[in-house]
């Protein structure tokens, strides 16, 4: 059984969604090397290393960064 409030969410567009597709548009008249993708999770690029040292102190529990999920 799906909750519906989630199911609804997981339908609506969402902000990243729109940027994840404008940078694919825009990879095909710049040129894909010219469009850096800055997803959290693009398996084809590793994350930079301030990323990976915020998700640290996140975890740690001495970030000021709020995290939703």
């Amino acid at each position: 059984m799906v909750n519906e409030k989630m199911a609804a969410l997981g339908k609506k567009r969402s902000c990243i969604r729109e940027l994840f597709e404008y940078g694919l548009r825009q990879a095909v008249v710049l040129g894909a090397e010219k469009v850096y993708d800055y997803s959290i999770g693009n398996p084809s690029i590793p994350a930079p290393a301030e990323v990976d040292e915020a998700f640290v102190e996140i975890v740690r529990g001495r970030s000021n960064l709020a995290v939703h999920g």
